[in-house]
């Protein structure tokens, strides 16, 4: 980095310009290519001949688009980085709270269970299960896709 960009720079930073800033960016590319070309016309660039002078344009050219593309490619970088660690982050904090939930979810699901397998025991141990299902088989019918039957009046409690 050569005097003038880095006064750019620092004027930049001054100036609370954050450092993926596009006009700074284009600031520094601006300096850049016009202290190349300055070094290009110390370097015996007076009394060029069209060719010459074509020459020189192309050259200052060529630096500004590899400055700009070199200044691009570090934002690019970083803020690729950033986008990275976001969503890694993301990623963990839903993770995170899927396990939660599903821990919650899944003990409290654990409990229902419990109590409708406890019903269903107590209804067995208080009904006779052979009179129940011989009702069943004679009013079984088609309904909705599956077999429905009619149940005897069933205890559920003595």
């Amino acid at each position: 980095m050569t005097g003038g960009v880095r006064r750019v720079e620092a004027f930049c930073a001054r100036a609370g310009m954050e450092e993926g800033s596009p006009l700074r960016l284009a600031l520094v590319t601006v300096m850049e290519t016009a202290e190349q070309a300055r070094e290009a016309v110390r370097g015996g660039a007076r009394g060029l001949t069209p060719e010459g002078e074509a020459d020189l344009i192309q050259r200052v050219s060529q630096a500004a688009v590899v400055a700009t593309q070199r200044e691009a490619a570090r934002i690019v970088r970083r803020s690729g980085f950033v986008t990275a660690a976001m969503l890694a982050l993301a990623g963990l904090l839903l993770a995170g709270a899927g396990y939660g939930v599903g821990r919650w979810d899944g003990a409290r699901q654990g409990a229902v269970a419990m109590e409708g397998a406890a019903f269903l025991a107590q209804v067995a141990a208080l009904n006779d299960a052979r009179t129940m299902a011989d009702t069943c088989r004679r009013t079984q019918r088609q309904e909705k896709g599956g077999i429905a039957c009619d149940l005897p009046p069933v205890w559920v409690r003595r």
